[in-house]
C-alpha cells in the first residue's frame, strides 16, 4: 500500500478500518508501519493493539523507535506489555531503556514485574554471554512422574508458558537429568513412568559461555533448543534457535561493518543517532587509510628521478595496486568467515595458507601473462611488459598469504579479525604492491641493461 493511502487511512481517524488494516499485518509489518506513518499517527496504532500483540512488535523495535514509542505510554500500559514478554525480550528491552536516555523507567518496570528475580539474573551476565540470552520459562517434570502426571504438568505450565517446545525432567534439586520430547509423551502409556521416554543430554551450555560459541554449537549439531545449566547441572533456562538466529545476523552484520570500517552500533532503522558520534566512528579508518596512502604516495615519488620512463610506469600503478587489494582482500574474507564458523585452531591452517599463496601465484601467472601481451600490443615495449608481469605475479602471490595471515595474527592477540579484512588489508596490499614494483623496475632495470 502506498504511502499516501496509509496516510489517509490514519487521518480519517476511523477506528474499524484501521483496526482492519492491521488485522492483515504480521508483527513485523506493524513495526514497518512505525517507519512509514508520521508520528502524531503512532497512538492510534498503540490503541488498536491489544497487550499481547504489542508484546509481540516490542522486541522487534530499533532503539530510537523503541524509546519514541514507550514515550508516549504510561508506565501501567507498560508493565503490562512486559508482563506478556518472555524473559529474554523483557531483558533485552530493558537493556535499551538503560542504553538510552529512560533508565528511571527500566528500573520502575522492573522492579514492577512479577518475574523480575528472573530478568534480573538474565541482566546480570555479560551481554555476550549465553546467560543474557536465555530465557528462564522452560517445562519442568519431575523424574518421578508418570505420562499421566507428566501430560497433567504440562497443560498447566502451558497456561503460564504459552509455548511448549520440548520438556526437561529433573530431580527434586532441579538438577537436570535429561528432556523428553511432546510427540514421545502422546505415544506412550498413560501409566508408563516419565523416565522410560527421558533421553539423555547430549549438548548443554553454561551461561558464561559466549554467545558465537552457542551459535556455532546450534550450527555444527543442528539444534532447534540447548539448556543452560549452572556448574552444579542445576538448569537455569534455556535457548532457542530463534535467539540464536538473532545473534547470528548480528554477527554477520558486524563483520560485514568491521570490513567496511563502520561500527556494529551503527543502523539504518535507527534515526535517532548523532551524525557527529557516526563520522567519529567511522574516523579512525579513514585516518589510517589517509596515513597509508601518504605512505605509498611517499613511495612513489623514488620513480622521479631513479626510473626512466617514469610516467609510463606510473601508469600502471592503479593496476597493480587494484589486483593486489583485490587478492588479499579476498583472502582475508575467506580467513575471517572461517573463524566465524568456529574454525579456531591455527594448526589447521597450515594447507590453507599454502592453497592461497598457490592460488595467488596462478592468478598471477594469468594476470601477467594478460598483462604483458597487453602491453606488448599497445605500447610495443617488451621490457616494461615484463616489469609490470613480474610485479603482478610476486605481488598476487604475496597479498593472498599476507591477506591470511594478517587476520590469523588478529585472532591470536585477541582482537576481532573481521577488523583486519577491509582496510588494513587493502592498505597494507597498496604498499605491498608499490614497493614490489619500484623494487622490480630498479632491479631489472639493472640486470637487463
Amino acid at each position: 500500500m502506498k504511502a499516501n493511502d496509509l496516510k489517509k487511512i490514519f487521518e480519517n481517524g476511523e477506528r474499524e478500518n484501521i483496526q482492519a488494516y492491521l488485522n492483515f499485518l504480521d508483527p513485523l509489518e506493524v513495526v514497518d508501519l512505525f517507519y512509514v506513518i508520521e508520528e502524531e499517527y503512532y497512538p492510534i496504532i498503540l490503541e488498536s493493539l491489544e497487550d499481547d500483540e504489542l508484546a509481540k512488535i516490542f522486541p522487534l523495535f530499533e532503539r530510537g523507535l523503541f524509546e519514541n514509542i514507550t514515550d508516549l505510554m504510561v508506565d501501567a500500559d507498560l508493565i503490562k506489555i512486559f508482563n506478556y514478554l518472555e524473559s529474554d525480550d523483557a531483558a533485552h528491552l530493558i537493556k535499551l531503556f538503560h542504553e538510552g536516555k529512560l533508565e528511571h523507567r527500566g528500573n520502575l518496570i522492573l522492579d514492577e514485574l512479577f518475574k523480575c528475580s528472573a530478568i534480573k539474573r538474565i541482566m546480570s551476565y555479560p551481554d555476550d554471554s549465553a546467560g543474557s540470552m536465555m530465557q528462564t520459562e522452560v517445562c519442568l517434570l519431575n523424574e518421578g512422574m508418570t505420562i499421566k502426571e507428566s501430560v497433567d504438568a504440562i497443560r498447566k505450565q502451558k497456561k503460564i508458558l504459552r509455548k511448549v517446545q520440548v520438556a526437561f525432567v529433573v530431580d527434586e534439586e532441579r538438577k537436570l537429568i535429561g528432556l523428553v520430547q511432546l510427540d514421545d509423551i502422546i505415544l506412550s502409556s498413560m501409566i508408563d513412568p516419565i523416565a522410560k521416554i527421558t533421553k539423555p543430554l547430549k549438548h548443554y551450555i553454561t551461561p558464561e559461555e559466549d554467545q558465537e560459541e552457542v551459535a556455532q554449537t546450534f550450527s555444527k549439531y543442528d539444534l532447534a533448543y540447548l539448556p543452560v545449566v549452572d556448574k552444579d547441572g542445576i538448569l537455569l533456562g534455556q535457548i532457542t534457535f530463534d535467539d540464536v538466529q538473532d545473534i547470528v545476523e548480528e554477527a554477520a552484520s558486524e563483520d560485514i561493518l568491521a570490513y567496511i570500517g563502520v561500527s556494529s552500533e551503527e543502523s539504518v532503522g535507527d534515526l535517532d543517532s548523532s551524525r557527529l558520534k557516526i563520522a567519529l566512528g567511522r574516523f579512525p579508518w579513514l585516518i589510517f587509510s589517509i596515513c597509508a596512502s601518504l605512505v605509498t604516495g611517499y613511495i612513489l615519488t623514488f620513480f622521479d628521478g631513479n626510473v626512466k620512463h617514469a610516467i609510463i610506469f606510473a601508469s600502471f600503478v592503479p593496476l597493480i595496486m587494484n589486483t593486489t587489494g583485490n587478492v588479499g582482500t579476498q583472502s582475508a574474507m575467506i580467513i575471517t568467515r572461517s573463524f566465524a564458523l568456529g574454525s579456531n585452531e591455527f594448526g589447521q591452517f597450515r594447507l590453507p595458507l599454502m592453497r592461497e599463496f598457490s592460488v595467488g601465484l596462478l592468478m598471477g601467472l594469468m594476470a601477467g601473462i594478460t598483462t604483458y601481451l597487453l602491453i606488448l600490443l599497445f605500447h610495443g615495449d617488451m621490457m616494461i611488459g615484463i616489469r609490470v608481469s613480474a610485479t603482478l605475479v610476486i605481488s598476487m602471490s604475496t597479498a593472498a598469504l599476507f591477506g591470511m595471515l594478517i587476520p590469523m595474527g588478529f585472532k591470536k592477540l585477541g582482537v576481532d579479525p573481521a577488523v583486519a579484512s577491509g582496510p588494513l588489508v587493502t592498505s597494507f596490499c597498496d604498499m605491498l604492491s608499490v614497493s614490489l614494483y619500484l623494487g622490480i623496475i630498479l632491479f631489472l632495470g639493472r640486470i637487463l641493461v
